[in-house]
């Protein structure tokens, strides 16, 4: 046999050597040897989502036009304008807020003095000596509740934070729920700066808070 003769056989073994192996690569890919067919499920569109804490504030002036706020669009409205007073004014009801809960979400609510300032209209008003006013205004402050409907009565300027119930005496507020307080002011003629409450002006600002429950 011829060396060229020989090469050729070999070749043509080694080609159906090749042969033989694509074919059961091929039989084991498709019997399941080296693959599987394959099956998927998908849950789509799962989502978690938060409750949230809102409040509407609708303050009236006596005799006024209400306003009302939200805790995400203001300014809110005054709760009170009075003048002319003089010792032994009132007490008068001045204004109400009514507050609303207006979230998805059962809330604990609160009443707190932002700030009492106390300006003068007179040339001869003193800023250091004449700032007495807001201290001798008596304040009083009560709900619709009928259990302790009273929530502060003092003196405007030490009305502290407070925590406010429903029309129900309910101290957790669920969503709707809301109270209507009234304010109430007087400059009792026993006030003790009387003499510099003169020419004077209180002016107040009051907070409402809002906690989810």
């Amino acid at each position: 046999m011829s060396i060229g003769r020989q090469r050729s056989d070999r070749r043509q073994l080694r080609a159906g050597m090749v042969f033989v192996l694509v074919l059961a690569g091929t039989a084991l890919i498709g019997w399941g040897g080296l693959a599987a067919w394959q099956a998927y499920t998908q849950n789509n569109g799962s989502t978690a989502s938060t409750l949230g804490v809102h409040m509407s504030n609708t303050a009236t002036v006596s005799l006024g036009t209400p306003k009302t706020c939200t805790d995400q669009a203001g300014p809110c409205g005054l709760i009170f304008d009075a003048s002319g007073i003089e010792p032994g004014w009132g007490p008068n009801a001045v204004g109400t807020v009514t507050i609303t809960n207006t979230g998805s979400e059962s809330s604990t609510f609160g009443l707190s003095l932002a700030s009492a300032v106390v300006t003068g209209d007179d040339t001869s008003w003193n800023s250091s000596l004449d700032n007495t006013l807001c201290g001798d205004l008596s304040l009083t402050i009560s709900g619709l509740n009928t259990t302790n409907p009273t929530v502060y009565s003092g003196p405007l300027s030490a009305l502290p934070s407070t925590n406010i119930s429903d029309s129900g005496s309910n101290g957790t507020w669920v969503t709707g729920a809301s109270n209507t307080f009234t304010f109430s002011l007087s400059l009792p003629a026993s006030a003790a700066h009387l003499s510099t409450d003169e020419d004077s002006t209180c002016t107040a600002a009051f907070t409402w808070s809002q906690n989810g429950a």
